[in-house]
């Protein structure tokens, strides 16, 4: 069986996707992942091209109502999409006062906290409590940044650990595709900087 074949996209728009010929290009795919910060009007031609089941968490740039059509807001939410269970965290550190999908590290840890029973009770029954976390930013120390909008959040390093995912997507932060590969393992996740955007493969669990 071949493995789940997703495209990941953030942060900025990537001419290249906007073809009719992504299929052709890219090989099979299965699931469409928005990790923040990109237009509606790109995220939604992507759906309408592609055909595929597709979810998304907002960045801090987006505006207060996150609603692409075709695409599932998973944000503080677990869904099954294409056969794997994806959960949601968008935003960034609190930067201003009033920011829209901003957060302090103390309000993150409240978004975690409220996750973690469901994550340990599907841990217990299936052997993880999820198989995907799409995020917006990074966990703390992976790559995050220096600058405060762009430090990661520590609370995800304890989202990992209670629920075992087999993969992070995130966005926000960049970086050289030249030097790094923006792929790190965290716990036992794959975590991957998508940004602008990534075919990531995941094996599929017998």
């Amino acid at each position: 069986m071949r493995p789940l074949r997703i495209l990941a996209v953030s942060d900025a728009v990537e001419p290249s996707l906007d073809s009719a010929l992504l299929r052709e290009r890219f090989g099979p795919l299965d699931l469409l992942v928005g990790c923040g910060d990109l237009p509606t009007s790109y995220l939604e031609g992507l759906v309408t091209r592609l055909n595929l089941p597709a979810v998304g968490v907002p960045g801090n740039h987006d505006p207060d109502a996150f609603d692409v059509p075709g695409m599932v807001n998973i944000d503080g939410l677990l869904q099954r999409a294409a056969g794997v269970a994806v959960l949601g965290l968008g935003g960034s550190r609190r930067y201003k006062s009033d920011g829209r999908h901003q957060y302090t590290e103390g309000e993150m840890g409240v978004r975690v906290a409220a996750l973690l029973p469901l994550l340990l009770l599907r841990r217990v029954r299936y052997g993880r409590g999820v198989d995907v976390v799409v995020t917006h930013s990074p966990p703390r120390g992976v790559h995050d940044g220096l600058d405060l909008p762009h430090v990661g959040f520590a609370a995800f390093h304890r989202l990992l650990k209670a629920a075992r995912p087999r993969l992070l997507l995130h966005g926000h932060t960049a970086f050289n595709r030249n030097l790094d590969t923006g792929e790190s393992t965290l716990l036992s996740t794959h975590v991957i900087n998508v940004n602008p955007f990534r075919i990531v493969e995941l094996e599929t669990e017998s």
